[in-house]
């Protein structure tokens, strides 16, 4: 009897122990639908999203790893396999001179000019040199704040929340990744060597006594054993809060895939897009894989307006071209993100000058934006969403819904961060030309109001506006964690703006002061437009 209570308790234990993880790391459902969003999101994007989180898991102080592929250059293995020497640049591998799990990498065709120069000794890729160059170019080309740094074999954000590692292609399956004991060699270790380790194993002597006291301590303390881990350290304390009611509410697993979706994003044009459907129509065999392609093709028609080049030419036809496309793009976009995507295009209306249709979108999206609106915002992937009880609630209404029907209802986004001409208010084109810059709904919506109303000569409404603009202000002055330093920047100069366009200059100048105060790193315009009115 002694002995089945014994195993009944480490039973019962086990499955508390099962949904604790459920809690932190997430379900079964959870972490392939975070590592569905991931594969779907790399395609298009020369990159892969790789470590824990490209795994599906979310492990607390875990960083995101991303691979981007860098196609000037591809690796053979040796100079028999190199179809062409142009491009891209051949790079031939010699581990010969080098430590186990390194190798030189040599040009083939030397008189090759590269600049920057990233050779060393003039035909070997220097490592260094190279990773100095990604690091000049990381605020151009991946979403990391403007502070990057070297970190290992990585570029790393200011706050390391986001490791990305540019990657050389390599088609062929490399040589020294075949399994240590038949790999070829020349000559350490010998043959009478590998066989001893075959036969007796890796571990020897006191490695191995260390290994087995150490797995046996584990063994004692069972599931206590887990304690010193950063994730889940304090199981013991929650352990009498595990319920299957708490596992099964919505919420939880909202919370959990949620951030996966604004962890980064790479902006590419309208060929991805055609690859995504490609792969949607052909390759999407399951619902939540269908689901996931909808939310992320959704997304991406959003940013096509922001990222198409036009051709300088003139005609009514190629306006009404302009117009089409990115009016069609824009309304596809609304599937994805309803609050940030209505204000594209209403600020899309405003560019046109078609200001009533502005301002109507506008107040629907003032109408959308309620209390049960999750605010996300790009790398925000190291952290579970944060939900009050109207968020819960609400999320528990909607756990028979579709995820994308979900994600649309209940979570909102900046506005922009790459900006197209046919969609940034000319007011912020200081703003936007220089850097990538993206503003919270609510201040925007208000400051777009204000144009709108600025530009129809109606004062009154005008002095409303940004009296309700300053309202956000102080709101997000007391939001503290729950908001972006560079989203109560970006609403202390929109209301500079609106004083400016006033005429009411000592006002926009201490606005102007207190957001270039704020703005440390100079960042946003603040610093430019306070200049402006000395």
């Amino acid at each position: 009897m002694l002995k089945m209570a014994g195993i009944s308790i480490e039973k019962s234990e086990s499955l508390n122990f099962y949904k604790y993880l459920c809690q932190q790391i997430g379900s079964e459902k959870v972490v392939r639908t975070r590592r569905l969003a991931f594969n779907i999101r790399d395609l298009g994007h020369k990159m892969i999203t790789s470590g824990s989180k490209g795994e599906g898991l979310n492990l607390n102080g875990s960083d995101l790893d991303v691979m981007l592929i860098d196609s000037l250059f591809k690796v053979y293995r040796s100079e028999t396999e190199v179809q062409s020497q142009l491009y891209p640049i051949p790079l031939i591998m010699n581990t010969e001179e080098t430590q186990p799990c390194f190798t030189q990498l040599w040009m083939l065709n030397q008189n090759i000019t590269i600049t920057p120069n990233l050779m060393h000794r003039g035909y070997m890729l220097s490592s260094e040199l190279y990773k100095r160059l990604f690091l000049s170019v990381a605020d151009i080309n991946i979403p990391a704040p403007l502070s990057g740094k070297i970190h290992g074999p990585c570029i790393s954000d200011a706050d390391d929340r986001i490791d990305f590692a540019s990657c050389l292609k390599c088609d062929k399956w490399i040589i020294q990744a075949k399994p240590w004991v038949s790999r070829p060699r020349t000559t350490w270790p010998p043959f009478d060597i590998i066989s001893k380790i075959v036969s007796s194993g890796v571990f020897k002597g006191t490695n191995k006594d260390k290994l087995i006291s150490l797995l046996t301590n584990l063994c004692e303390q069972g599931i206590n054993g887990f304690a010193s881990s950063e994730t889940l350290h304090d199981y013991q304390s929650r352990s009498s809060e595990i319920t299957d009611s708490v596992i099964s509410k919505s919420v939880g697993c909202l919370r959990q895939v949620i951030p996966t979706f604004y962890a980064y994003y790479f902006y590419s044009g309208s060929d991805r897009n055609l690859r995504l459907l490609y792969y949607f129509l052909h390759h999407s065999r399951t619902a939540l894989s269908r689901v996931l392609f909808a939310l992320e093709i959704s997304e991406a028609s959003m940013h096509i307006p922001e990222q198409t080049q036009y051709l300088n030419s003139l005609g009514n036809k190629n306006h009404y071209f302009r117009y089409k496309h990115d009016l069609s793009h824009l309304m596809i976009g609304l599937h994805s993100d309803a609050v940030s995507g209505l204000l594209k295009l209403a600020s899309f209306f405003y560019v046109q000058k078609n200001f009533i249709a502005s301002l109507t979108a506008i107040k629907y999206t003032l109408l959308k934006y309620t209390d049960e609106k999750i605010y996300m915002y790009a790398n925000s992937c190291n952290h579970a969403v944060r939900c009050n009880h109207i968020q819960k609630h609400v999320s528990n209404l909607m756990k028979n819904k579709k995820l994308n029907t979900t994600m649309k209802s209940l979570n909102f986004h900046p506005v922009g961060s790459v900006w197209n001409l046919s969609l940034v208010p000319q007011e912020l084109l200081l703003d936007v030309t220089k850097r990538h810059a993206s503003f919270h709904p609510v201040s925007f919506s208000h400051f777009l109001s204000f144009l709108c109303y600025y530009h129809l000569h109606d004062i009154t409404s005008c002095i409303q506006s940004l009296q309700r603009l300053k309202q956000v202000q102080r709101t997000l002055a007391d939001c503290g964690f729950d908001v972006r330093c560079n989203d109560f920047v970006n609403t202390v100069i929109f209301c500079g703006i609106g004083h400016q366009l006033l005429g009411e200059k000592y006002s926009a100048r201490h606005a102007f002061q207190v957001a270039a105060r704020l703005d440390r790193n100079n960042v946003t315009s603040a610093a430019s437009r306070l200049f402006s009115l000395i």
